[in-house]
């Protein structure tokens, strides 16, 4: 992965020196996304700079790339992982390197922008055809790099990052007060919404056009979920999957430089490295977040599954004083509101990797989405039930056996009033995640009046589900959800604020074998028994992971990756900057929260920060995150003098 940016400009543009110190500022400040060369050129019609991670042909895959014969020049930020089998069909090109940047190139002038539908891999792409005087925008299947753009006075601006539009000058870092409360409650704006006004996310499985001062902007592929369930054998449906999941992690591990992976010790992580081990020979080293505080902890799962497997492996651990150190880098990487605390480890174990001379490693993410490992489908399967006849109280029992906290629930008449928000609209396209939607939308409560009043308008679950495909509203309750996983969760945080931001903060590139569009499409044809069988999650994954794994991991019940929240923020543990960020006068000036209601929470956390609720925790981050976000985009960090000298600008 690297990063992009660039922006369009008029004819005879190309020598103008404003021109050239604005793309200078926009490149160097995507350096911890491409620490390896810092390279940019202005066109007649275009500014394309590149900063780039070196994993696939060092020495050839440098950018911007342009063909000699038409001038079509191409920035990219990702990995087309069946490179090599598309080379093979682009015969009538003379490939120059080996880099897959170059596949796109060809693919490109052979098909058209259509060729993104080739393209196995994650990616996020600028393509600028002086022919047509067109510039396309891409970005893959999932989500998984991001591209954000800002349009002004007949100019389009685009970075993979809202960083670098800022130092360019194409954008104010202003909080965009819709997408703060769609955060809050959907821990993610609604695409192509993002945290800052004027600034849009191209949404994944997109491409966009730029010419004639307008922008049109096409998906390319969705996710269908709405088509009947293929008839197939369990046994024959364990086969392919594994196969499927098999090939995925093969061409993942093609690079120019070693490849490692996260192990979180549970199925998803512990399966890709098994395949991993295998492929490579036993070569296989493994990184994993620990905990001191035991009850966040997965060590001895992790150290069972590197021993079965024989990997190197090597821990980070950390303590909650240390996650609320790290909150703020997290904040300005992520340029998100937060209501956990889950990435700030992940950016310290991705510090390891890279310290360890590592740049890319696989993980486990997006088989939950897939194979419906999420205790929200055994919700949603149970509350469809339950819709039936909600009077009958013994409906509800199944949800006593799902995890800790619910089981404490189950046992009173909470869970009925937890569990039965919209029974009465069991059809209702949303219906799958009103109990989580109106958990976190309780974070509300703390918002101060005059911005209440400024946001009274959006509703986040109203304008998600006006985002959506009207096909998806026909389809089966379990495929709605699973459609929802992916717009909000999968795409918008665990992707972006969770996953690429953390890794390429400090230089590293995560690869996901669970999202190749392959196993995507053929697990969406599965029927739901394969996935769920009763209350049991990826049913036929498992049985994948019985043939890779030991038993006793292949059958693990699920643990979610959490990490400290409430320790992190307050009492002993607290980070010093906390003091000033839940301060009255400070919640005050930022304007978003209630600074007396904000002060009782933090009076009642503060006695008791291991008996924190969930919901006191997660708006504890709210809060936090949303004043760093604030602060850090106030007065956006200078671009420091070296790092703007060392970007080269080509001719």
């Amino acid at each position: 992965m690297c990063g992009i940016a660039g922006f369009t400009v008029g004819e005879g543009g190309s020598a103008d020196a404003g021109r050239s110190e604005r793309l200078r500022r926009m490149t160097a400040a995507l350096r911890h996304r491409g620490p390896d060369a810092q390279r940019a050129v202005l066109l007649d019609g275009v500014a394309l700079g590149h900063a780039r991670l070196a994993i696939l042909d060092p020495a050839g895959g440098v950018q911007p790339m342009t063909d000699p014969g038409t001038g079509v020049t191409l920035v990219f930020n990702g990995e087309v992982f069946n490179h090599p089998e598309l080379r093979g069909r682009l015969s009538g090109h003379r490939f120059r390197t080996r880099s897959d940047t170059e596949v796109i190139l060809a693919a490109y002038l052979a098909r058209g922008i259509d060729c993104v539908r080739e393209l196995n891999g994650q990616f996020a792409f600028a393509l600028w055809d002086p022919r047509t005087r067109e510039l396309w925008l891409a970005r893959d299947r999932v989500g998984i790099a991001p591209l954000c753009y800002a349009i002004g006075d007949g100019v389009l601006a685009f970075a993979s990052e809202a960083k670098a539009l800022f130092a360019g000058g194409f954008a104010r870092p202003a909080l965009d007060a819709a997408a703060v409360k769609q955060s809050l409650q959907l821990w993610a704006p609604v695409a192509p919404r993002t945290l800052f006004e004027g600034i849009r996310a191209l949404p994944p499985r997109s491409v966009a056009r730029w010419a004639g001062g307008r922008l049109e902007v096409r998906r390319y592929w969705d996710l269908d979920l709405g088509a009947e369930p293929s008839p197939v054998e369990a046994e024959r449906a364990v086969e392919e999957v594994g196969a499927l999941l098999e090939d995925a992690v093969r061409i993942r591990l093609r690079a120019d430089v070693p490849v490692a992976a996260y192990l979180s010790g549970g199925l998803d992580s512990s399966l890709v490295c098994a395949m991993a081990q295998r492929a490579l020979g036993g070569a296989l080293s493994t990184y994993s977040v620990r905990f001191s505080d035991r009850a966040w902890d997965e060590r001895a799962f992790q150290d069972g599954v590197a021993a079965a497997l024989r990997t190197r492996h090597v821990p980070a651990e950390l303590a909650a004083r240390e996650i609320g150190e790290l909150l703020p880098a997290v904040v300005r990487h992520a340029e998100q509101v937060l209501v956990r605390s889950a990435p700030a480890p992940l950016l310290r174990l991705s510090a390891a990797v890279r310290r360890d001379g590592t740049r890319v490693v696989l993980t486990g993410e997006g088989a939950d989405e897939i194979f419906l490992g999420y205790d929200l489908y055994k919700e949603t399967r149970v509350r469809q039930l339950w819709s039936r006849d909600p009077r009958a109280a013994w409906r509800a029992a199944p949800l006593a056996g799902l995890h800790r906290a619910q089981r404490a629930l189950a046992r009173g008449e909470l869970v009925r009033e937890f569990y039965a928000a919209g029974l009465d609209r069991p059809d209702a396209v949303e219906f799958s995640h009103l109990v989580r939607w109106g958990a976190s939308g309780r974070i509300a409560r703390f918002l101060s009046a005059d911005f209440a009043a400024r946001t009274e308008g959006e509703d986040p679950v109203a304008s998600l589900v006006a985002s959506l495909p009207p096909a998806v509203r026909r389809w089966r309750p379990l495929a709605r959800a699973q459609y929802l996983e992916f717009e909000t969760l999968l795409s918008g945080y665990l992707l972006s604020a969770q996953g690429d931001r953390m890794l390429m903060a400090n230089g590293v590139e995560g690869r996901f074998p669970f999202l190749d569009h392959r196993l995507i499409e053929h697990v969406a044809r599965l029927p739901d028994r394969l996935k769920l069988r009763r209350l049991r999650e990826k049913w036929v994954l498992r049985e994948v992971a019985a043939r890779w794994l030991p038993p006793c991991d292949a059958a693990r019940p699920k643990f979610p990756y959490r990490a400290p929240i409430a320790a992190a923020l307050v009492g002993p543990a607290a980070p010093a900057w906390s003091a000033e960020v839940f301060a009255p006068e400070s919640v005050r000036a930022l304007g978003v929260f209630d600074p007396d209601k904000v002060l009782r929470l933090v009076r009642k956390v503060e006695a008791s920060p291991a008996g924190a609720s969930e919901a006191d925790a997660s708006a504890l981050v709210a809060i936090a995150t949303t004043h760093l976000l604030g602060r850090a985009f106030r007065e956006p960090t200078p671009v420091a003098a070296p790092h703007l000298a060392a970007v080269e600008l080509v001719a």
